[in-house]
């Protein structure tokens, strides 16, 4: 039998190639991605029908590869380009005879069902490594404890950006309710979390900041203040404010925090972003009051927001409640223009 790769039209009715479609499709889900490897591969950019739902717009790479004897070719470059895991199994696909996914057994008579399918309208499914690396990074989030001059204390959330030097909100660092008084008692708590069981409180330490460090800018609500003896504990990560592309509409976020001042949590369900411009990123991602100061991360880890605040989003009557951060670029041009980092 003809190897599927090399059926003319390509025969999407053959387990291997409605396979090969899915994997493309989940792990090739942005279009800028699927053009470079289009445009390297060879085929004719201008003949794929770009700007669809992404399992349409490989289905249109697929037949249009093939039909330009590109498909081979556009494997090779998916194997040469990408990582090892992802080479792997695309070089299976190779093989002259593709192994396939276990099928399910038959559905009760009273179900419709078939092979596993995608549930959500965008793909959901992530690499296991994203587990490791949150909580890798999680290290370097900490709940503060802020105390002023002539206001009860405050709590709120932080993260290494620096050498012994945190990022939080303006807000959290100045009171706002007396004339923007800088704190006078910093701590930051690095490690506060729970294990698996619930009951079981881990150690954590408590790191003093040094009040007169604090510096902050209230019109972009970022503030950062630096650590006192004995510094943030040893190995504890430091999170980069560049690297990440800018996060759109529909993709999403991770928020490391310590809502209502509790042990360290993660915002990852009902976690799409709704709105973005120059200064904001928009999404639902939940929060609650101490959460102020969390880094919002995208599906690579890497930061794209301050939280800092929710907002209300009405249009033709309806309401959409979002929580919102500060652009990091434009957190970041602001340290850098202080001479901060």
């Amino acid at each position: 039998m003809t190897h599927f790769l090399d059926t003319l039209p390509f025969d999407f009715s053959r387990r291997p190639a409605q396979e090969l479609l899915e994997f493309l499709s989940e792990t090739y889900y942005l279009q800028p991605e699927a053009v470079a490897l289009v445009k390297a591969a060879g085929v004719k950019p201008s003949s794929i029908a770009f700007g669809g739902p992404m399992r349409l717009v490989w289905t249109d790479i697929l037949e249009k590869a093939r039909n330009q004897d590109r498909l081979r070719t556009l494997l090779q470059v998916i194997i040469d380009k990408d990582d090892v895991a992802v080479a792997a199994r695309v070089r299976e696909w190779l093989d002259d005879e593709p192994p396939t996914n276990a099928e399910e057994p038959a559905a009760e008579p009273e179900w419709r069902g078939g092979d596993e399918r995608q549930i959500a309208p965008a793909p959901t499914l992530l690499d296991v490594a994203f587990l490791g690396r949150g909580a890798a990074l999680a290290a370097a989030v900490c709940r503060l404890r802020i105390t002023f001059p002539s206001s009860r204390p405050k709590l709120g959330t932080a993260f290494l950006v620096g050498e012994n030097l945190l990022l939080t909100n303006h807000h959290v660092l100045f009171d706002r309710r007396n004339g923007n008084a800088r704190a006078t008692g910093v701590e930051a708590w690095f490690g506060y979390e729970r294990g698996f069981d619930v009951f079981d409180d881990q150690p954590y330490h408590e790191v003093p900041g040094v009040p007169e460090s604090i510096r902050g800018d209230e019109a972009h609500d970022w503030a950062v203040v630096g650590l006192g003896d004995p510094g943030a504990p040893a190995g504890t990560p430091v999170i980069a404010l560049d690297g990440a592309p800018p996060p759109a509409v529909g993709d999403r976020v991770y928020i490391i925090q310590h809502p209502n001042g509790s042990p360290k949590k993660i915002g990852m369900i009902n976690n799409e972003i709704r709105f973005v411009d120059d200064d904001v990123v928009q999404y639902l991602t939940d929060t609650y009051a101490g959460s102020s100061g969390s880094p919002v991360f995208d599906e690579r880890w890497r930061l794209v927001a301050l939280h800092h605040r929710w907002v209300e989003y009405k249009r033709q009557g309806e309401i959409e409640y979002r929580n919102q951060g500060r652009r990091i670029t434009r957190v970041a041009a602001g340290l850098s223009a202080a001479g901060i980092l």
